[in-house]
This record gives structure tokens, C-alpha cells and sequence, in this order.
């Protein structure tokens, strides 16, 4: 059903630009009316003697909407472009919506409809209606088809609508342990790691400064390629026993990539020191001789790993 009463009055803003422009907006406005618009027009009005500038202010006041239909001239009369007296209703008729837009720019934004009727232009709209920043309404055909995204404004029939709030669903939270819902256990081994089964860390065991081993595994360029990133943890994987490679969230950029590797690492279920000796001497495989290397084993040494030749 549709949501236009007899309240909702279109009143239709436009310039006289030549006759011909004359003949488009009447036929737009008699096929606005037999859409079920109530749609004013100076035309019918002016077969009757008025009091324009009242019928203007009236029309514009008394209307839930107002039509600016685009075209050179109104843009020309009603940005002030135009001499004294040339084209006045409609330099009258844009002084009283400039004053909307000015005096209160959200209630402009409801009441002034920008149309452009086939065969003209966007660029007719006056600048104080906002320009591209603002939504305008083009007429391909006085169809329902041709002017349908009109036609739902006019008469309250929304194409797109918004739906009913569901209900939220009960999500559990975080396992005790500070152990991941979705963590995938390691498998059991079945091949002889290539290092000792892990241990508890030594004594003398700290963790190292995550950023400094970040900035040791950036130093080496192998792994700026993510291709070398993922043998990086094939390697470790095989030589955890790992049924695949050892897991962490990919990305494109080697910083991110590799800052969730560290990440992991210090939250592994696994002894820490015994990831950290797999991705060392996995790297060692990939790049030997590399300064990055070089960084990692030392940093590692100074943490209090004991690192021996794989």
C-alpha cells in the first residue's frame, strides 16, 4: 500500500528555460499525477490571476516535498548569475530554499528533491544543493520503470529495507589454560625429531625480547618472500613432529607474517625453547650464511638456549 496521503504535496521548483524545457516538466508533472502524487505546477496556477510570490512561498512552505528540476538556466538564475528581474520566480523561488538549506541544512536535505529529467544534466543543479556529495534523482523515462527510485521516495516505498533484529546468539567463553578454542594439538610423533624431545626449559631460559626477535628474523631477506616463510614453517613443523607445517595466520606483509610467528611461539603448548631451537635451525637450512641467522642464533644464545649442530 502505498504510503502517500493527501497531505504530501510535491510542489515542482524549476526554470523556463525555453519552451521546449516548459513542455518536459509538464508532461513529468501530469505524470507525476497519474502516479497518485499531488503535484503543483505554475502552469495550471497561472490560469487564474495570483499573487506569485505568495503562491511561490505557500507552495514551498505548505509542501512535504519540493522538486528542483535541473537545467542551465535554474543553475545560472538561482546562484545569483542572473540580472535583476530575469527569470524572478524562479530567483525567488531558490532565495526561499537557500534559506532552508541555510537555516536548518538536515530538514533541506528531507524537503529538496534534485531531479534531472531525460535528456538533461546534473550539472544543472545549483551548488548549494551539495553537488556530488548529495543524492540527486534522474528520470531516464515518465515511466514507472523510467523513474521508479523517484517514485519510492515520493510515495514512502523503500526498495531496500531494514530487517528485524534477530536474536544474539550465546557464544561460549575462552577455555580455562588460556588455550584457544580452535587450537589444533600437535600430533603424536612418529618419526625421531631431529632435535631432543622438548624439555622444561633451563634455568637460565628467558624468552627473548619479542621485538628484538622479530627485528632478527626481518634482518634476513629470504624471508621476505612469503614462499621462504611457509618452508620456514614446514621446517619447524618436521622437526616438531608436527603433522604439517607449524601454523600461524599468513599474511602478504613479511612484518605481520612474522610477528604472528613470534607471537605463537611465546603462547605455544609446547616448550618454548624447544620451538625456538626448530625455527632456528630450520632458518639455518634455508639461509645459512644470512646476517639474519647470524641475529637469531645470538639472540637465542644470550636467552640461554644451548644450541648444537642439527
Amino acid at each position: 500500500m502505498s504510503g502517500v496521503s493527501a497531505t504530501d504535496r510535491v510542489f515542482i521548483s524549476y526554470a523556463h528555460d525555453d519552451d521546449k524545457h516548459v513542455d518536459h516538466v509538464r508532461d513529468f508533472y501530469h505524470f507525476l499525477r497519474g502516479c497518485g502524487i499531488d503535484a503543483e505546477l505554475d502552469l495550471p496556477a497561472g490560469e487564474r490571476r495570483q499573487d506569485w510570490a505568495l503562491w511561490m512561498l505557500r507552495g514551498i512552505r505548505d509542501s512535504r516535498r519540493v522538486i528542483v528540476v535541473a537545467s542551465p538556466e535554474y543553475r545560472r538564475r538561482s546562484e545569483g548569475d542572473a540580472v535583476a528581474g530575469q527569470g524572478a520566480g524562479v530567483q525567488w523561488e531558490a532565495r526561499l530554499l537557500r534559506d532552508l538549506v541555510h537555516e536548518d541544512p538536515d530538514a533541506a536535505l528531507e524537503k529538496i528533491v534534485p531531479v534531472v529529467l531525460p535528456g538533461g544534466s546534473a550539472t544543472g543543479l545549483p551548488r548549494w544543493l551539495g553537488g556530488g556529495t548529495h543524492s540527486h534523482y534522474p528520470v531516464e523515462a515518465y515511466t514507472v520503470e523510467g523513474a521508479e527510485v523517484l517514485l519510492r521516495l515520493l510515495t514512502n516505498q523503500p526498495y531496500e529495507t531494514v530487517p528485524a533484529l534477530g536474536s544474539v546468539p550465546v557464544l561460549p567463553p575462552r577455555p580455562p589454560g588460556g588455550t584457544s578454542a580452535s587450537l589444533v594439538l600437535p600430533g603424536p610423533v612418529t618419526d625421531p625429531a631431529p632435535v631432543d624431545a622438548p624439555q622444561p626449559p633451563p634455568a637460565a631460559f628467558v624468552f627473548p625480547d619479542p621485538t628484538q626477535l622479530l627485528d632478527a628474523l626481518m634482518a634476513c631477506p629470504a624471508l621476505h618472500r612469503l614462499g621462504m616463510r611457509y618452508e620456514l614453517q614446514e621446517l619447524m613443523g618436521e622437526r616438531l613432529g608436527i603433522d604439517g607445517p607449524y601454523s600461524v595466520d599468513e599474511s602478504a606483509d613479511p612484518r605481520t607474517h612474522l610477528r604472528t610467528l613470534v607471537r605463537r611461539v611465546r603462547r605455544t603448548t609446547l616448550t618454548a625453547d624447544a620451538v625456538l631451537k626448530a625455527m632456528y635451525f630450520a632458518l639455518e637450512e634455508i639461509a645459512p650464511d644470512d646476517i639474519g641467522t647470524h641475529r637469531v642464533r645470538n639472540l637465542l644464545v644470550a636467552s640461554g638456549l644451548a644450541l648444537r649442530e642439527a
